[in-house]
């Protein structure tokens, strides 16, 4: 598909302005401190009548009145209540491309959907302004599972994206929408920083297609210092996913001066190959001055460019560069034959050659969904 100078910038100002589609019905705007919310799950009651969250690794434990670190979890007379049912912050229509989903094709557009919130605190999140807020403080649609998709096919797209901000910590929200996307044929992709327990997760595997899971660097110091966290679980996500069988992409943000050591690098490659595969699309992104990061650079391409011949070179078949538009690491090439097989200019796909999933020039296959 040939794109024009004018069509591209019309898709690009259309990619960075997406953070709520209006018009067309749209739901009106609800914003304010009285949220009613309701039950949240996997939680458990503790002897001391405190509530033990088992959502995700943090566990946090609260008596009545207080919330847990995400911001959207409340002890309110003895339950745990999610604030963040049914009051998506951000609404977008988006190109899979986007997420970044590489070799998981859609006849359409994704729905994006995202609440506030968030169970990881990083210095450089590019969407702090949803993130890391409550949801009194964000402007939020007030919409049900059943009027999502409603609102997603209506604007024709061929699935709905968990997106921009953690859909762990709107984990009901999501899994009532992807229960009713599957019944309406609507692919399902959640983009997770895999913050999670196994026992949520495993509940998620029939419900979600595809898992684009950002592993944030190979280091546990920088998981703790910059990132609020720790790393194993976030491997141990990335096992089980690709355990399950589930469509798996990485995506690891290189940050100047904080995880682009390439020691490092060299070993979440290694890991990778070793524990998960050669065939799992590896994604190295380029950092921008966000949040509490803003007297950073942004990351040297020369950087970038040395992360992907490292993974390249431990035996990862697909590895790409992001936020360089225009860059050959934004292609995927054939990892027997090295020719381009699909060329993209940022988000767009500009050319796609490829015949029922295999190269077209030495016929070797292309694992994805195509």
């Amino acid at each position: 598909m040939q794109v024009n100078r004018r069509s591209f910038l019309k898709t690009g100002l259309c990619a960075l302005g997406t953070m709520g589609i209006l018009g067309r019905g749209m739901p009106a705007w609800s914003s304010g401190p009285a949220i009613k919310g309701r039950e949240a799950s996997h939680y458990e009651v503790l002897p001391d009548g405190r509530l033990h969250c088992l959502l995700c690794p943090k566990g946090c434990t609260r008596s009545d009145g207080e919330r847990c670190c995400c911001g959207v979890r409340e002890a309110r007379d003895g339950k745990f209540i999610t604030l963040s049912y049914g009051l998506p912050c951000v609404l977008a229509i988006d190109p899979v491309e986007k997420c970044p989903l590489f070799h998981f094709r859609l006849p359409g557009p994704g729905f994006s959907i995202a609440t506030a919130g968030c169970n990881l605190a990083c210095d450089y999140c590019q969407n702090w302004q949803f993130s890391q807020k409550p949801p009194e403080e964000t402007n939020n649609f007030e919409m049900s599972p059943e009027e999502v998709i409603k609102k997603a096919l209506e604007y024709k797209a061929s699935a709905v994206s968990f997106f921009y901000t953690e859909p762990i910590v709107y984990f009901e929200f999501m899994r009532d929408i992807a229960r009713l996307a599957k019944k309406a044929g609507l692919a399902t992709v959640m983009v997770t920083a895999g913050y999670i327990n196994p026992g949520p997760l495993q509940e998620l595997f029939p419900l979600i297609d595809a898992f684009v899971v950002g592993l944030k660097g190979y280091n546990d110091g920088f998981y703790k210092k910059t990132i609020g966290g720790t790393l194993e679980p976030v491997l141990n996500t990335l096992q089980a996913v690709a355990k399950a069988g589930k469509h798996l992409e990485i995506v690891t943000l290189l940050v100047p001066t904080l995880n682009d050591n390439m020691e490092d690098i060299k070993s979440e490659a290694g890991w990778i190959v070793k524990t998960i595969g050669t065939d799992v699309p590896l994604h190295f992104t380029r950092f921008n001055p966000q949040f509490r990061l803003k007297t950073l650079p942004p990351t040297p391409v020369a950087v970038l460019d040395r992360a992907r011949t490292i993974a390249l070179q431990a035996g990862i078949k697909f590895v790409y560069t992001g936020n360089i538009p225009g860059h050959e690491g934004n292609h995927t090439f054939c990892p027997s034959c090295k020719k381009i097989l699909i060329e993209r200019l940022g988000f767009q796909v500009l050319k796609n050659v490829l015949q029922n999933g295999a190269c077209p020039y030495c016929q070797a296959r292309i694992p994805g969904r195509w």
